[in-house]
């Protein structure tokens, strides 16, 4: 388990560390941590979990996601503007269901879609959870971590808690990763809508083996171009790309998002 007092110690080498404590409804509470490490998978812990009864009224089991945009400094998850949509660069839209197999097909915020939603308990108490995801990123900006929200839903996607994703890296914490309640200062332009998610979501994957392109091109929607791992690129830049692509059963010129790899070392000193 990551250690504030480690974290202020380190402050100096500017680690890559974030925190986000989320709160909400019905006791619901959680606390996440963020440790990136250049080329290699960011580690998420999630800790002190609480509330997350059986209780019908409370739709579980409970995804949760990266948003891109802040809470306000009330709190408030459902207010007009803020937190907002998932974190998305590359466009995957929620009409295409998160495959863990297939994670760089999935929307970079989805962190239940690709690692599993929480499940209640009789007590609402859950074990602290730990993983490694090769595709949330501190920078560049566009895809970074850092200055957004954590989101939990019930399964009808109610936000039942959230809180914002501080650190030290932008001003959003000091060096003991205690909140500023001030705004990020690396990430500092936002979505001011949230995009219009197409319907019905279908699953472009069905376990571990890819989908063929004959079928793909059935789909309603096109795929995104895949995301670029940290194991392949520690930093990326995204631009977009324009060529054909066969989907709904025809060839159509799209324009899509597209990382490509930066020599670029980080940008926190």
């Amino acid at each position: 388990m990551v250690q504030v007092g480690n974290v202020a110690n380190r402050k100096r080498g500017r680690e890559l560390y974030a925190h986000a404590k989320v709160t909400g409804k019905y006791g619901i509470s959680a606390s996440f941590w963020f440790h990136g490490n250049p080329g290699r998978p960011t580690t998420i812990h999630i800790f002190n979990m609480k509330g997350f009864t059986n209780d019908p009224s409370l739709g579980g089991p409970f995804p949760y996601h990266i948003h891109t945009n802040p809470i306000p400094p009330d709190g408030n998850c459902t207010k007009a503007g803020h937190a907002l949509a998932h974190l998305d660069p590359l466009n995957v839209t929620e009409g295409l269901v998160c495959d863990p197999a297939f994670p760089e097909y999935c929307q970079t915020g989805d962190l239940s879609g690709k690692h599993g939603k929480f499940n209640g308990t009789d007590s609402g108490n859950l074990d602290k959870i730990e993983y490694e995801d090769a595709y949330v990123r501190f920078y560049p900006k566009s895809l970074s971590l850092l200055g957004r929200s954590i989101v939990i839903h019930s399964s009808n996607k109610t936000r039942l808690a959230c809180g914002n994703i501080t650190s030290y890296l932008d001003g959003t914490a000091d060096e003991w990763m205690k909140p500023t309640y001030k705004p990020s200062n690396y990430v500092t332009s936002y979505p001011l809508t949230a995009p219009v998610q197409p319907s019905p979501p279908i699953i472009p994957f069905n376990g571990t083996t890819r989908t063929p392109d004959d079928v793909i091109a059935t789909f309603p929607y096109p795929l995104p171009i895949p995301a670029l791992s940290l194991y392949e690129a520690p930093n990326v830049k995204l631009g977009t790309i324009t060529h054909l692509v066969k989907f709904n059963n025809t060839e159509q010129t799209i324009t899509q998002p597209k990382e490509t790899k930066s020599d670029q070392g980080p940008p926190f000193h």
